[in-house]
């Protein structure tokens, strides 16, 4: 009996010494052995950080590049281009949706919009085939004299795209919005003279041309947007996104208020305030 009680004692004696050595060691390696933050690998910074915080853009030599941006696009506005076909159901899905109550109308003081409503179309020997038929080309060209001739056309397309989708015809979509706007009888007139004639046509040229000289990318399908002229294959989800985009790529000197909001509706992270710790040091016990 009594050696077990001595064999006990080891144990727990060992079992003590072992734990107070393993907190030392802890103790030690979280006061010592910590290493320093490493410097920034300015090679391997994403572009998209490259001019968003001065002391970065100066310690990785950004600052020409920078500039040069900054300069060129400060207070201006952003401009955002559009291809689209008005009879695609993911086109009007978006520019009813998503483009209009989201972009336009929210950001519409910040963005220069251009609307192309040609798409998918082929143009062969200067007859233009549309992908969803004939009565897509009537459509695409109604637009194409809308936004020639109207002083704000995009609610107007807006509205035409709307009455469609719901099986509207173009005569009455076009009738029904032409009240809807109280659209003066002078204008309905100009553009019901250019989409059954020969200006409609040439709308037609120019916006296949303009979606054939995308660059450096060529558009791969419908909705397709361009920021500042720029198409970029990759950047494509941004469409899924635009008032996000909007708000980074927006170079003013007051952002527009809906960036505050952006984000509101979900869960977000309140963080740890900077300055303040336990007053108990962690290892005390």
């Amino acid at each position: 009996m009594w050696l077990s009680c001595i064999l006990l004692f080891f144990v727990v004696i060992n079992s003590e010494a072992v734990i107070e050595t393993a907190s030392d060691e802890i103790l030690r390696g979280s006061r010592t052995y910590i290493k320093e933050a490493s410097p920034i690998n300015c090679a391997k910074v994403p572009p998209t950080f490259w001019c968003t915080n001065a002391k970065l853009t100066k310690e990785c030599g950004f600052e020409q590049l920078c500039d040069r941006y900054s300069k060129a696009t400060k207070n201006e506005k952003l401009q955002l281009t559009i291809f689209y076909e008005s009879l695609c159901p993911d086109c009007q899905e978006f520019i009813i949706n998503d483009f209009y109550r989201d972009v336009y109308l929210q950001f519409g003081d910040f963005i220069k919009f251009e609307l192309v409503p040609y798409g998918n179309a082929k143009n062969e020997d200067g007859k233009i085939k549309c992908q969803h038929g004939e009565k897509e080309c009537a459509i695409n060209k109604y637009h194409g004299c809308v936004l020639h001739y109207m002083p704000e056309p995009i609610p107007f397309i807006v509205c035409m795209e709307a009455r469609i989708q719901d099986g509207s015809t173009l005569e009455k979509s076009a009738e029904k919005c032409y009240y809807t706007f109280h659209v003066q009888p002078h204008v309905a007139d100009q553009i019901i003279h250019c989409a059954n004639g020969d200006i409609g046509d040439k709308l037609q040229q120019e916006a296949a041309k303009r979606t054939a000289e995308a660059f450096p990318d060529p558009h791969k399908y419908v909705p397709w947007v361009l920021f500042n002229n720029v198409s970029i294959e990759s950047q494509q989800f941004l469409i899924s996104g635009l008032p996000i985009a909007i708000c980074e790529f927006y170079n003013g000197d007051k952002a527009p208020g809906h960036c505050n909001s952006i984000g509101s509706n979900s869960r977000t992270l309140n963080g740890c305030a900077k300055g303040y710790f336990l007053d108990q040091d962690i290892f005390e016990a």
